[in-house]
């Protein structure tokens, strides 16, 4: 049976093995769920919902049936739109900076495409 400090040294070594692909996937992942506010030049997550949000109803729309309103509390539920995939990437990075430490996680972000590494910084600009 392996002990968790073997384990954890696994886990950081396989996120080392991966993470230029696993920066790639999230930099896309980022791009399909970002738009960018036209005034403030910042990046919103879209996919995010409040439940003080209510559906936009127009005249000639029927209001929201119970059934909308079930599926709408269920998706509250759902991290996909609970958790900012901006917020996640940023910690998850920052996690790994102090894992490694900062020399061995600049070596990290070396091994990604420097068109990916700017893309990242301008999604994750003011955290």
């Amino acid at each position: 049976m392996k002990s968790t400090k073997t384990h954890g040294y696994c886990t950081v070594c396989v996120i080392q093995d991966k993470f230029c692909g696993i920066i790639n996937i999230s930099v896309e992942g980022l791009h399909d769920v970002m738009t960018e506010d036209p005034e403030t030049g910042t990046y919103k997550d879209c996919m995010l919902m409040s439940h003080l949000e209510l559906p936009k109803v127009t005249d000639d729309e029927e209001p929201p049936t119970e059934q909308d309103k079930r599926k709408k509390m269920l998706a509250l539920k759902d991290p996909v739109h609970t958790v900012s995939l901006q917020q996640f990437t940023y910690e998850k990075l920052k996690a790994q900076q102090e894992a490694l430490g900062e020399q061995g996680f600049q070596s990290l972000m070396e091994t990604v495409d420097t068109e990916i590494v700017t893309q990242l910084q301008e999604f994750l600009q003011g955290f």
